[in-house]
């Protein structure tokens, strides 16, 4: 009998290393998982400001006219806020963009002009060439993202080191 509780012990301190490094792989991967998370929407970022700066160091200045508001709910169904779109003219050649922030109240009327930026290359590309429109996004979101990840991997590298299940 002393053999069989001998092979039982064995085997549970089997089970329990195999189910320790179980946890392991699945803790990793959250790991990676959140980390891709945040790289990415740190690129994205970064690829609004590279944007941003292009159009500013080498883009041609036009004015566009505000010819609707269009309005956009949320995704509760609340309404409104309001999102311009514009047009303006290079070349000859009339192109419409919509803005990229939307607000309650509108914040811009309908045949307002705004001063935007385009490609000379492709001037389908534009932005309003206004501060906020061009590098709030980038600002926000960069610094935000990399201060959650530092956080979020200090308690997930921590919980990994204590073998916890972060999943939980």
């Amino acid at each position: 009998m002393d053999t069989y509780e001998k092979n039982v012990d064995k085997a549970a301190k089997k089970l329990e290393s195999l189910a320790s490094g179980a946890n392991r792989v699945r803790n990793g991967c959250i790991a990676v998982l959140a980390n891709l998370f945040f790289a990415a929407f740190c690129l994205w970022g970064v690829y609004a400001g590279y944007q941003s700066w292009q159009l500013g160091a080498n883009g041609q200045t036009a004015t566009a006219i505000v010819v609707r508001m269009d309005e956009q709910s949320d995704s509760e169904g609340g309404c409104c806020t309001y999102v311009p779109v514009m047009e303006y003219t290079v070349d000859g050649q009339t192109y419409t963009m919509r803005g990229n922030t939307a607000s309650d109240p509108p914040q811009y009327r309908v045949g307002e002009e705004v001063p935007i930026l385009y490609d000379p290359a492709a001037p389908d590309k534009a932005q309003i060439n206004r501060w906020s429109e061009r590098w709030l996004m980038p600002l926000i979101l960069i610094p935000s993202m990399l201060i959650a990840a530092l956080v979020v991997n200090f308690f997930m590298l921590r919980a990994i080191r204590r073998g916890e299940d972060i999943s939980q």
